[in-house]
């Protein structure tokens, strides 16, 4: 149970080192380097959704539980991003990476008002709880424990959110001390999940487990292509495929290293 909170944290603790990087290095914040880290990241994750959970969800409970679990995951994630978008508690879910890749005429990073702020925050909590959910998920019918390559996946792909949002909390007059209040919650937050991940189905049928470890599966992918891969396109144009399969690549040697 701990090493699931434990490994859920390591994942969301690429947003206090992202807000670090952009504060000590703020060219990070240029379209190409984000584009860059979303593309590898994106390819990341789905390599690790793949191989840690689709396919482990597969030989547990076979194609139907499994497709199942995708379209419930990925339809409930996006009607909850839909119902939050209209009640304005997140305005766009790309709006951290924007902030970042569109720049203002002068070339500084558009700063974020209170609400936005607020926004951005709200994003970053949803954003990271069904990552955190589906590590926590991992140590169940993983065969040698934890998921390496989903922890560092999820850990690459949350660099690029948290430079765009560092930067744009900083052009907003936030002090970095604040930023990273914000994004210490945020991994606390993760590593509840995980333990919640791991937790609630202890102990129960491995075919319920790998359902819900499809459902997760079906939420990263959604958070892949509505919000990573436009990214990725609009930073670096056509490399971001190129970039993506070197992610793909990198977490695939990640879990054949681990033994996965």
């Amino acid at each position: 149970m701990l090493e699931a909170g434990a490994f859920a944290a390591i994942g969301q603790a690429a947003l206090v080192v992202g807000g670090l990087l952009v504060w000590r290095f703020r060219t990070l914040t240029r379209a190409v380097v984000v584009g860059s880290l979303m593309a590898f990241g994106a390819g990341a994750v789905i390599s690790a959704v793949s191989t840690d959970l689709v396919a482990v969800a597969y030989d547990e409970a076979g194609a139907g539980a499994t497709a199942l679990g995708i379209g419930i995951g990925g339809l409930g994630y996006f009607l909850i991003i839909t119902l939050l978008e209209r009640s304005g508690a997140r305005e766009k879910p790309e709006a951290p990476l924007e902030a970042a890749v569109e720049k203002s005429p002068d070339g500084e990073v558009a700063a974020a008002s209170p609400t936005e702020a607020r926004n951005l925050f709200v994003g970053m909590v949803i954003d990271g709880v069904p990552e955190s959910v589906a590590v926590g998920l991992s140590l169940h019918l993983g065969s040698v424990g934890i998921s390496l390559a989903l922890v560092g996946s999820i850990f690459i792909a949350g660099l690029p959110e948290a430079i765009g949002v560092a930067a744009a909390l900083l052009a907003g007059g936030y002090s970095i001390s604040k930023i990273l209040i914000r994004f210490g919650i945020v991994v606390v937050i993760g590593a509840v999940s995980g333990v919640l991940g791991y937790q609630a189905l202890y102990g129960q049928n491995p075919e319920l487990i790998a359902l819900i470890q499809a459902i997760a599966a079906g939420a990263l992918l959604v958070v892949v292509v509505n919000e990573m891969v436009p990214i990725a396109i609009r930073g670096i144009q056509r490399w971001a495929g190129v970039i993506a399969a070197s992610g793909f690549v990198f977490s695939a040697a990640i879990t054949w290293i681990s033994g996965g």
